[in-house]
């Protein structure tokens, strides 16, 4: 007589603990794919392409440079890209040259005031160079601290240690927001 109530107590054990694992297992819905924005393929974007995209909308006709009423060529908006001008110094690139000179940075006194440590090789101007030299510097300090035993090459306790180190330090991420490698000792070198 109790054989009853625990074979269906272990029966309905049994199929919640299955359908339980059934829905672990199951694969997770896949992720919506970036609807492309140029839909008909005739490369450019017009406003009903445009329409789709909110944010894109909005900045349509700040984007449209001659008015013609699609976004073309130097006018289509890049992954990435902030505001109207696309870089962070568009604004302050008032020759369009894709660099700002020191007279430029003037017009902003943050930027005017960290313009000679950005200006990496020392041209007078901030502009991909600049940053591609600086992210070099910046790899190159830190193989040079990593490499603890200074044999030219990491181990993986060396890499995992700096690696460690580096994350411990509260380092900011973003190509110009990043903090500066430590001081190196006197002793390591």
């Amino acid at each position: 007589m109790k054989k009853t109530p625990l074979l269906l107590a272990a029966a309905l054990l049994a199929a919640t603990t299955g359908a339980a694992l059934a829905q672990a297992d199951a694969p997770a819905a896949p992720t919506k794919a970036r609807a492309p924005l140029d839909t008909n393929q005739d490369g450019v974007i017009d406003r009903t392409e445009a329409a789709a995209h909110p944010r894109l909308a909005a900045r349509f006709d700040a984007l449209d440079k001659n008015k013609d009423g699609k976004l073309a060529g130097d006018e289509m908006p890049r992954r990435g890209q902030r505001g109207p001008g696309g870089h962070p110094f568009a604004e302050l690139d008032k020759d369009k040259d894709g660099r700002v000179s020191k007279a430029e940075a003037a017009a902003d006194p943050k930027f005017a005031e960290r313009f000679a440590k950005m200006d990496a090789n020392q041209d007078g101007f901030v502009d991909k160079a600049d940053r591609e030299l600086a992210g070099k510097q910046r790899r190159d300090d830190w193989f040079e601290a990593a490499d603890s035993n200074n044999d030219g090459s990491l181990s993986k306790a060396e890499y995992d240690a700096a690696h460690a180190k580096r994350n411990g330090e509260g380092h900011k991420h973003g190509r110009w927001g990043r903090a500066a490698p430590p001081a190196k000792d006197a002793a390591a070198q």
